[in-house]
C-alpha cells in the first residue's frame, strides 16, 4: 500500500510540473527570467536579421564556387588549344 501511495504522489508531482510547463510554453505563465517587454512581444530580439546574414553568406559562397568552376572550365579549354597534337595538326594542314 505504501508503494502505491508514493506512485500517486510522484504522479501528482509530475502532472503539476507538466501542467506548468505546458502553460509556460503556451504563454499563459511568463518564465521567471523573461522581461515584461519580451513576454508581451513588443520588441524583437537582437538576431532579428539573422536570416539576411545567412542569405548573404550563402550568396557569397555561391559566387565563389561559381567563379572557381568557370575559371577551371575556361582553363581546360585553353589547355586543349595548346595541346601539342593540335599544334602539330594545325602546322601540318598549313603546310599542305
Amino acid at each position: 500500500m505504501d508503494e502505491n501511495n508514493r506512485t500517486e504522489t510522484l504522479h501528482q508531482s509530475l502532472q503539476a510540473v507538466l501542467t506548468a510547463l505546458n502553460q509556460t510554453l503556451h504563454g499563459a505563465i511568463p518564465c521567471p527570467g523573461d522581461s515584461p517587454a519580451r513576454t508581451a512581444g513588443a520588441t524583437r530580439g537582437r538576431n532579428d536579421n539573422a536570416y539576411m546574414y545567412i542569405l548573404f553568406v550563402m550568396t557569397l559562397f555561391a559566387a565563389t564556387v561559381g567563379s572557381l568552376i568557370l575559371g577551371y572550365t575556361r582553363s581546360r579549354k585553353v589547355d586543349k588549344r595548346s595541346d601539342p597534337y593540335h599544334v602539330y595538326i594545325k602546322n601540318r594542314v598549313s603546310m599542305i
